[in-house]
């Protein structure tokens, strides 16, 4: 570690961009494992799954309206489980970009404009397809898969409420079992290493 002006270390992590360099640090978010992403020109090359794993296993869907803490990480895996054969894979990355923008609630997407967001998380979504292999755009049984998850998630995990989810599909008929953030991780993980394509 070299030093930088007032004595401070200077980071020299080779997946890390130096902060302090970068023009507008505002547009840089610093991961668990010390790598950085440029929001802007997001480079996934050197990121591993864990980068996306655990993030995802350590956000509770809803924004944490739920009765008990169910991950986004979990939400994965559920929807990769409902997901037709072929693709499972894509289900179970679909919201890999949220390890990084953190799980916005249907609501507040309509609320700020869809577009609106999906212009800005577009290139994380497209640069960590490229890195992880999984299909971008969303293919149509995906959304699908991602929808009956969310109904079947309304059903076992939210309060009672009046609101319409009549345009959703049938939610599964298994009751859903949450799992805590480190049981979630390990499971993402496994379904990971069993559903990634061979290279």
């Amino acid at each position: 570690m070299s030093k930088r002006r007032g004595g401070s270390p200077r980071i020299s992590h080779p997946d890390q961009f130096d902060l302090l360099d970068v023009p507008e640090a505002t547009a840089v978010l610093l991961t668990y494992s010390g790598r950085t992403v440029d929001l802007e020109r997001p480079d996934f090359s050197q990121f591993d799954i864990e980068d996306i794993a655990r993030p995802l296993a350590y956000q509770c869907r809803f924004v944490g309206n739920t009765q008990r803490f169910f991950s986004v990480a979990q939400h994965c895996v559920l929807a990769a489980k409902l997901a037709p054969e072929g693709y499972a894979y894509d289900a179970l990355m679909h919201d890999s970009e949220e390890a990084f923008t953190g799980d916005w609630p249907t609501p507040w997407k309509a609320r700020i404009g869809r577009d609106v967001i999906h212009a800005a998380i577009d290139p994380i979504k497209r640069a960590l397809a490229e890195r992880f292999g999984f299909r971008h755009p969303e293919p149509k049984p995906v959304k699908i898969a991602d929808q009956r998850a969310l109904a079947t998630e309304l059903r076992d995990l939210c309060a009672p409420h009046r609101v319409n989810w009549r345009d959703l599909p049938a939610a599964d008929d298994t009751p859903i079992e949450p799992l805590g953030p480190e049981e979630a991780l390990a499971d993402f993980l496994a379904h990971y290493r069993a559903l990634r394509p061979a290279t």
